[in-house]
């Protein structure tokens, strides 16, 4: 009893989304002092701006900082629970590596619940001013016409702010472990209704992917040598520490967070989120990251055999190139097939990069950075009945082959670039749902002689 006290007693924070405020988390607060034994006192709502075009990411992770040090709450290990939505996600994730993790400090939060975190982005951040307005409530601040555009790219997909945030706490050091942060992640399967259907796309709440909710990826870096060829492929490189998953089946982005009061599936989902803030050791998260995952897995099968690929499974296949003197590649295209020898005869290509591919998005900012949205459903129904193999390559530009280019990559000519190919095996193990994965790409940069001339004297001025 006395260590359910303790758990209970901790402070509780919650941290809203863009384009969000603090007063609309009153309900999921109110549902939480009434599950457990925390008082209305010891709920903490943080506030921010989202929708000022000059506030950046790192403004925010400050802001929270000052702020938290201002009310004096509790900086020790595992001294406090917080919920995050949406972009809390990633304001929190920095947080904590920026303020604690990377000096050797250990946070001091305890329970994590991340409600449909755009830990990985959100096919919405590229929309225009009037989709948001009309959509997603884009207007609805004093600013009437701006939308926190320095957060948006941020939050938009293949973003290089996520791909460098993942690079520090997903893959170098992690705080989300069973002894250290214990994080859940919980995040709807349905889009929205009415009107702001327009925002919704396959595989997503309306607002996150639940692919790249998940916090739970991986890496995988690729070489493309001039000579040889073949390109060098490291093992997939998962991330560190251990995060809880579940699908919250037929929730939205905004009913997920409790926002809808007739929900029928509320009940399920706030003991989700209560549970998940009181799990006192690691044995006990251990635990609960298995039974999410066999929820999840259920709530997947019943989807599995749909026509309607909305709650498929997918992967966020998250493409970076550049070259080996560290430039960005932004202008490329990858190249999914089974065998170029076959063209328009390849069925397998064609099914791929028209069922399984359902939606591509290059960073505005840097092209380099793409981000691929499989539906892992439909490849493989296509690999068991197409084919067992699939081969990457892609081609790029400059063109070291056009004669007008001195620098460029080897890639347009028969015989230039080889390709990755995977056996079936290898498909199902590179594409899987429910998971983002970082293709980190080396191309060689190549130089015609020509570039640069060293000449004597009497060669430039062979008259004297």
């Amino acid at each position: 009893m006395r260590a359910r006290e303790s758990i209970d007693m901790k402070p509780l924070i919650i941290i809203h989304g863009w384009s969000d405020q603090a007063s609309s988390f009153i309900s999921l607060a109110e549902a939480i002092e009434k599950k457990t034994n925390r008082t209305i006192e010891q709920l903490w709502l943080g506030n921010y701006i989202s929708l000022d075009n000059d506030v950046q990411m790192e403004d925010l992770v400050r802001g929270l900082d000052l702020a938290w040090r201002d009310r004096k709450l509790p900086i020790k290990s595992k001294s406090v629970d917080v919920i995050v939505h949406s972009t809390g996600g990633l304001i929190i994730r920095d947080w904590i590596y920026s303020n604690f993790v990377s000096k050797g400090l250990k946070p001091p939060v305890n329970n994590l619940v991340m409600l449909a975190p755009a830990n990985f982005g959100s096919p919405l951040a590229h929309k225009g001013r009037a989709f948001y307005g009309r959509v997603l409530k884009g207007f609805n601040s004093n600013k009437r016409f701006e939308t926190g555009s320095q957060i948006l790219k941020a939050l938009e997909m293949a973003s290089p702010y996520s791909w460098d945030l993942a690079q520090k706490d997903c893959f170098k050091k992690s705080a989300f472990t069973p002894n250290g942060v214990r994080t859940t992640v919980i995040v709807g399967n349905r889009g929205y209704r009415g009107i702001s259907s327009l925002a919704n796309k396959d595989g997503s709440d309306g607002t996150v992917y639940v692919s790249s909710a998940n916090l739970s990826c991986e890496y995988l870096t690729i070489d493309f040598p001039s000579l040889p060829r073949k390109p060098k492929a490291r093992k997939i490189k998962s991330s560190k520490g251990t995060t809880a998953f579940l699908i919250a089946d037929d929730h939205d982005h905004s009913s997920v967070a409790l926002k809808d009061p007739d929900h029928e599936g509320n009940t399920v989902l706030i003991n989700a989120i209560t549970k998940a803030l009181g799990i006192s050791n690691a044995k006990n998260f251990n635990a609960w990251v298995k039974s999410c995952a066999i929820k999840t897995r259920a709530v997947m099968a019943k989807y599995s055999d749909e026509v309607d690929t909305y709650k498929h499974g997918f992967q966020n296949t998250v493409f970076r190139v550049r070259d080996d003197q560290g430039f960005d590649v932004d202008d490329y295209v990858v190249e999914f097939y089974q065998d170029a020898d076959k063209g328009f005869l390849d069925i397998f290509a064609e099914l791929f990069n028209r069922s399984a591919v359902t939606d591509v998005h290059a960073y505005k900012g840097n092209g380099a950075y793409r981000s691929f949205m499989i539906n892992c459903t439909e490849l493989y129904r296509i690999v068991d009945q197409e084919g067992e193999q699939l081969r990457i390559s892609l081609s790029a530009m400059p063109d070291i082959n056009d004669e007008k280019n001195v620098v460029g990559y080897r890639t347009f000519e028969d015989g230039d670039m080889h390709y990755l190919e995977l056996n079936a095996a290898e498909i199902k193990k590179f594409f899987m749902p429910n998971r983002t994965l970082f293709v980190d790409i080396t191309l060689t940069r190549e130089q015609k002689k020509g570039l640069f001339t060293l000449q004597t004297v009497d060669e430039l001025n062979p008259n004297g």
